[in-house]
């Protein structure tokens, strides 16, 4: 389909990088490209994980994207200064291989990353007269709050709001992917009327369900004979480990597990617990790559999701529509009005504890593995099922799709 105008996608990651945001906007991008011409990306050579290959041109056409990238340097992604600089120059950057692309028949969707970028939106918006659409996959500064990164009642603090909620205002459209953020965004904003939910998706296609005696992670761990709850993805400070942590030193079970796997600024929390923690029923295994989740993803018996307290509304764990992907019944700790909380309570998929709960946590533990006891076929939800009808790719992308018409 021939489009009036170019669709310009900005992002920090991109393909090759196809952890988090750099998979999800490179999916959208090829997708749109494959229905019409002129789709373009702006993005950087920024690596998500230290771990990650990225050896790319600066401008190149990949599956129908133009890709436009501009370089940055290598950074500590867990040191926040670091981050903070790495932000501002990767904002600065976009934004003037923007402002110099953009005409005023083109259509822009940006992402929360990096989040300085949201602050120079308006001024294209002003001079170029151009139309954009923000995906929202965090809210600033609200969720630098969630993670002691700045006090609420400080000064900074009411600054960077007032400052982000124009921005985040100023869009023509914002996307939330949950409903909780998107009451979130509506007293930030002060209306929903532009705000529309589409959730990520479930990679259906790449990830079924196995048993987990079947895979790869639990062979070469020989936790054969143990029940796993796992918990997989980032190891931030958003996650609420500290409170996973502290619960699982109430289990004494032998026969429950903990597998986390992943990285970030709780890993060497995780790693001096096991270390220390005399029950040894805890392991660690670092960032895997994308290509292996069908098979770490079913190793367990029990899928672990966490949001800590104050996240509420500020972010949606990707990672659970992929754990229904598997047929895994979900345990949830989050706030029970939080969009995965809902899918879980809505769809009979596991189970929801409030976060800062580690005594009630602790008990679930053991409940849920005496549960099993009884019943060996407990597992066996209708997470793959929900993430069919529901979270497919196409059914989630063509939404996107329709966004551009």
């Amino acid at each position: 389909m021939k489009s009036k105008g170019k669709i310009w996608i900005v992002s920090e990651y991109y393909y090759p990088i196809i952890t988090s945001t750099g998979y999800y906007m490179t999916e959208i991008a090829e997708f749109l490209a494959a229905k019409r011409d002129n789709v373009h990306v702006i993005c950087t050579n920024a690596k998500y994980n230290e771990k990650e290959s990225v050896n790319v041109s600066k401008e190149e056409i990949r599956k129908g994207v133009h890709i436009h990238r501009i370089l940055t340097g290598s950074i500590d992604k867990n040191n926040f200064l670091q981050r903070i600089i790495r932000l501002v120059h990767s904002s600065i950057g976009l934004f003037n291989k923007l402002v110099f692309s953009v005409n005023k028949n083109d259509q822009i969707l940006i992402v929360t990353n990096p989040a300085f970028l949201i602050l120079l939106m308006p001024i294209i918006k002003l001079f170029k007269g151009v139309e954009y659409t923000i995906l929202v996959h965090d809210i600033f500064p609200e969720n630098l709050v969630a993670i002691d990164k700045i006090h609420k009642s400080s000064i900074l603090y009411k600054l960077l709001k007032k400052i982000y909620d124009f921005a985040y205002s100023r869009a023509d459209k914002c996307i939330a992917i949950g409903r909780d953020m998107k009451e979130v965004l509506g007293y930030k904003i002060g209306n929903t009327s532009n705000i529309c939910v589409i959730p990520n998706w479930s990679d259906i296609e790449d990830v079924n369900s196995l048993e987990k005696d079947e895979t790869l992670t639990i062979n070469r761990l020989k936790l054969n004979n143990k029940f796993i709850f796992q918990f997989a993805g980032n190891l931030g400070n958003a996650q609420g480990l500290d409170n996973i942590i502290e619960s699982i030193k109430l289990v004494k079970n032998k026969d429950i597990h903990f597998l986390f796997i992943g990285s970030g600024a709780m890993e060497k929390n995780i790693e001096i617990f096991i270390k220390t923690n005399p029950l040894n029923n805890v392991t660690h295994i670092g960032f895997q790559n994308r290509s292996n989740q069908e098979d770490f993803l079913n190793a367990c018996d029990v899928a672990i999701v966490t949001l800590s307290d104050g996240m509420y509304g500020l972010g949606v764990p990707s990672k659970s529509y992929n754990i229904m992907a598997t047929g895994k019944p979900i345990l949830i700790v989050a706030h029970e009005k939080s969009e995965i909380s809902l899918c879980v309570i809505e769809h009979n998929l596991g189970w929801v504890v409030e976060p800062n709960n580690p005594i009630k946590l602790g008990r679930l533990f053991e409940d849920i593995y005496m549960e099993y006891n009884k019943n060996k076929n407990f597992n066996k939800t209708n997470s793959r099922k929900i993430a069919e009808e529901y979270f497919s790719k196409r059914l989630i992308l063509e939404k996107y799709n329709n966004l551009f018409q």
